[in-house]
């Protein structure tokens, strides 16, 4: 059976790392540890890190702080302090895409609309996967088993998540003994 599967270049390298670690430790079961396999592939001389553009150390980093960082709103709920959107800019190695990133409050409406847009496009993407995966599994787990459906609508978590948190305090003990006598 042929089975188209798209991978990048990285992801191939990667993968290979681990192929060629399980052929050189085939007792070690089914399960991939990649903390295992790290320290392996560096001895063996099989990977090494690549020289790496400072800006574009930078750059990523400068972008995972704005993703990580978090605010409380005036109602208490804690949100994403920044939000980007995505350009893609031509440079002479080709078409690269680059974050810009907006304060969540200062952001104009449009920008806000396209930012959220994308998150959701993203998670769609996940929820499609996990779709596939879950399929998949269930037509070809070698156990014959099938997993019980997964409910993709999240309202009732949102609303769970939405519960207080904390109650009032009940009556008092003592009441209640009182109303035994």
């Amino acid at each position: 059976m042929a089975i188209a599967i798209s991978r990048r270049r990285g992801n191939r390298k990667m993968l290979y790392l681990i192929e060629q670690y399980k052929l050189e430790h085939p007792d070690e079961g089914l399960e991939i540890s990649p903390r295992k396999v790290a320290p392996w592939a560096i001895r063996k001389g099989l990977w090494q890190p690549k020289p790496a553009n400072p800006e574009e150390i930078l750059r990523r980093q400068l972008s995972k702080a704005l993703r990580n960082d978090y605010t409380e709103d005036p109602q208490g709920r804690e949100v994403r302090a920044n939000h980007p959107i995505i350009e893609e800019i031509s440079t002479r190695d080709g078409i690269k895409r680059y974050s810009t990133w907006y304060p969540i409050f200062e952001a104009p409406p449009q920008i806000m609309r396209q930012s959220l847009g994308l998150r959701r496009k993203a998670a769609l993407a996940d929820v499609i996967q996990l779709k596939l995966d879950f399929d998949s599994y269930n037509d070809n787990n070698r156990y014959g088993s099938a997993l019980d459906p997964l409910d993709f609508d999240f309202n009732k978590d949102i609303e769970e998540m939405n519960l207080p948190t904390t109650y009032p305090e009940g009556p008092d003990q003592e009441d209640d003994l009182d109303d035994e006598e």
